[in-house]
């Protein structure tokens, strides 16, 4: 497997954040909702969850094979009296194999797609073409993922959203990442899915129409890393009706969870584009949760650092960034092909200016990042700090053409 973890590090925070959540049926949580959650099926009763999960992160973070997983889950399956479900006792040997092959595999390929997805995020601004490679030999071959086999999106497709592998149980399909130059040489066809999200039409080696509806199978329609770093918690149905030991939904736990990680994670360029994008075709919903979209380092956390400000982080929430770019009126809007700028903002502005007497001083410090766009205009990002030495927050943001002038701001950079 080890050729398989191009950033190993992502994969296990993938796996170690999951919360353990009991089900009758894996198809109980659907999509997204197995990005957030760890479950088995038919361990509702079997106090086996914990194990399990502790066991696949081992075997993540020190590299061990499914044998060495095999070997210390039947061991505790032996403890507790579970063998895979009701009925099914330690001499279905084929059965128990079975059922723990599928524990390994799943976790293991959705965890590395994580990570690996969110790496090729990371990146995307020099290496934007993602390249769909099937297996073309041996078991779990399919010939409708041989169709993908060499075809070419933007990663910002909505292709992906879908259709990035795993695609099917023991699915073992790939993506490969491309600068443009290298599309060109390579003559890669970048491929586009029309306004709805729909693929082009596609035939496989036997001539027969891809049929897209089928081709990830009703459970696996949905991108691993996606729903990790950007979730539709909105759709997430099933965790929103499981109730935990402590009374608390498992939705509940799950958004919990999902805050504390985001304000430690700083979202990268390709992260921060995908957000905004979902946000715009309404498939992400804003609850008020705070992101990491920046983090000053250099000359200009040294000038913030000499004006009171001892975090170098800019948070975020989701709500201040769709009120900042999706809802923003036409003559304010950032267009999205100034995303990129507007990244750069939260790490990198050209001025910084305090303002001396905020409207409004019950936010308290209140500060203006400015980024220079060069064709007139410049991106402007409010930001306030309530408490003294926490970290900055966005209150709003815009395209502006205000020059800063006067006795009303403090130049800090």
């Amino acid at each position: 497997m080890a050729d398989r973890i191009p950033d190993p590090i992502y994969a296990k925070e993938f796996l170690e954040r999951k919360l353990n959540v009991k089900t009758d049926d894996w198809d109980d949580l659907k999509h997204g909702e197995h990005s957030h959650a760890f479950t088995v099926a038919h361990s509702i009763e079997a106090n086996i969850l914990d194990d399990l999960h502790g066991l696949l992160n081992k075997a993540m973070a020190n590299g061990e094979s499914f044998g060495t997983f095999k070997k210390g889950a039947l061991e505790a399956m032996a403890k507790e009296g579970w063998y895979g479900g009701a009925g099914h006792t330690k001499d279905e040997k084929g059965y128990v194999n079975w059922r723990l092959r599928i524990i390994y595999d799943t976790n293991m390929r959705t965890a590395f797609a994580a990570g690996r997805e969110r790496q090729q995020k990371e990146h995307a601004d020099m290496r934007p073409i993602w390249v769909y490679k099937s297996k073309l030999v041996g078991k779990n071959r399919r010939e409708e993922h041989i169709a993908l086999h060499d075809k070419a999106f933007r990663h910002d497709d909505p292709f992906w959203d879908a259709y990035y592998p795993p695609n099917e149980w023991g699915c073992e399909c790939s993506v490969t990442t491309k600068s443009v130059s290298g599309a060109e040489r390579d003559r890669n066809e970048i491929l586009k899915s029309d306004p709805d999200g729909n693929p082009p039409a596609m035939a496989d080696r036997n001539g027969n129409a891809v049929d897209w509806g089928k081709f990830a199978g009703k459970t696996w329609n949905y991108n691993p890393g996606t729903e990790a770093l950007s979730p539709n918690f909105g759709k997430y149905k099933n965790l929103a009706k499981i109730k935990m030991d402590d009374g608390l939904t498992a939705l509940r736990h799950v958004i919990n969870r999902y805050v504390k990680d985001m304000s430690e994670t700083r979202m990268s360029q390709g992260q921060f584009n995908q957000l905004i994008n979902r946000m715009e075709k309404g498939e992400y919903k804003t609850k008020g949760i705070p992101y990491q979209v920046g983090n000053l380092s250099g000359d200009q956390f040294e000038a913030i650092l000499k004006a009171g400000i001892g975090d170098s982080k800019i948070m975020a929430s989701d709500t201040q960034i769709y009120h900042g770019t999706i809802s923003k009126n036409n003559d304010q809007r950032i267009p999205a092909s100034l995303y990129a700028s507007l990244y750069e903002a939260f790490q990198n502005p050209d001025e910084i200016f305090e303002e001396v007497k905020p409207a409004r001083p019950n936010q308290g410090r209140v500060f203006h990042f400015v980024r220079d766009t060069k064709d007139g205009k410049k991106i402007k990002v409010l930001l306030f700090q309530r408490t003294p030495w926490l970290a900055l927050r966005v209150q709003t943001m815009g395209w502006s053409t205000y020059v800063y002038t006067g006795t009303g701001y403090k130049k800090i950079w």
